[in-house]
């Protein structure tokens, strides 16, 4: 993030990542913190995804089947929100969720949340910074790991994915569902535009969108088998979500402009290789 740290600021270093904190909490957990119950009194709901259709069971019956949710499955939901897609996941499979967020607010809230839909054998909550996975859970874990616009939050993204490869079982895989950033094109005035609006979103969103060139860099580096990478192509209803949401807050981070214009909603697939040196037979 380009933000200046306030006075009330210090940046504390977790091998290798600089992570701003206010007040000992780090932006994300603070915007998240204080801005969860504003999401949850608009069209958002329970389930805080953007990229969504008019009806949000579309939207999670989709994530179940391109993620191959199946009964059974240890899953670690990184960046889990209230656990809206996760209570929805426990109830149709016969799964155990580990869901993580750093937000106290959002943990209080999903475990009410949990409690409510009688779910506390299927989903457990932390509040676990997914740049320390390895500090919370011993390796090779879970058979799945999703992200449902949360990767866009990481401060260092090779560091988050290293600690998934880590806690990935082998022949385990992982799912992101995300904004990406649009390669900087065109002429100066569009480069500049491009560069003010993400920017704009990472300020309002507390993001650090993605690049998927660098994403995918890093998944190979660390021996991750790329499945599929495809554009979300679930039809949008922004009208009732997103646009309302950004209209009641006075955000406009593309200006006036087209939405998605700078934007790529894509999903990421990738499989944990069971030996990556294995002769070919």
């Amino acid at each position: 993030m380009k933000n200046a740290a306030t006075k009330n600021s210090i940046k504390i270093s977790t091998k290798g990542c600089m992570v701003r904190t206010y007040k000992n909490k780090t932006k994300v957990e603070k915007y998240y913190d204080e801005w969860t119950e504003h999401y949850l009194q608009s069209g958002y709901g329970q389930i805080i995804q953007a990229h969504r259709p008019k009806d949000v069971l579309e939207l999670l019956n989709h994530i179940a089947e391109n993620a191959h949710l199946k009964n059974g499955m240890n899953i670690l939901d990184a960046g889990c929100g209230i656990c809206g897609p996760a209570v929805y996941f426990a109830r149709q499979f016969d799964v155990h969720i580990t869901a993580i967020t750093n937000s106290s607010e959002q943990v209080k809230i999903s475990k009410e949340n949990i409690i409510r839909n009688s779910l506390s054998d299927k989903i457990e909550v932390i509040k676990v910074d997914y740049h320390e996975l390895g500090r919370y859970f011993e390796k090779e874990r879970f058979d799945l790991v999703i992200m449902l616009e949360s990767f866009g939050h990481a401060l260092n993204p090779a560091l988050v994915l290293s600690g998934i490869n880590n806690v990935l079982k082998k022949e385990g895989h992982l799912y992101i569902k995300d904004y990406f950033a649009k390669e900087i094109t065109g002429d100066a005035v569009r480069k500049r535009a491009m560069k003010r609006i993400i920017s704009n979103m990472n300020k309002a969103y507390s993001y650090n969108l993605p690049d998927l060139n660098r994403t995918l860099k890093i998944l190979r580096n660390l021996d991750l088998e790329l499945q599929y990478i495809v554009r979300n192509k679930i039809p949008l209803a922004n009208d009732d979500s997103v646009l309302s949401f950004e209209k009641t807050h006075g955000i406009d981070i593309f200006e006036g402009g087209f939405h998605f214009q700078i934007l790529e909603p894509l999903e990421l697939y990738f499989k944990k290789p069971a030996d990556i040196d294995a002769p070919i037979v």
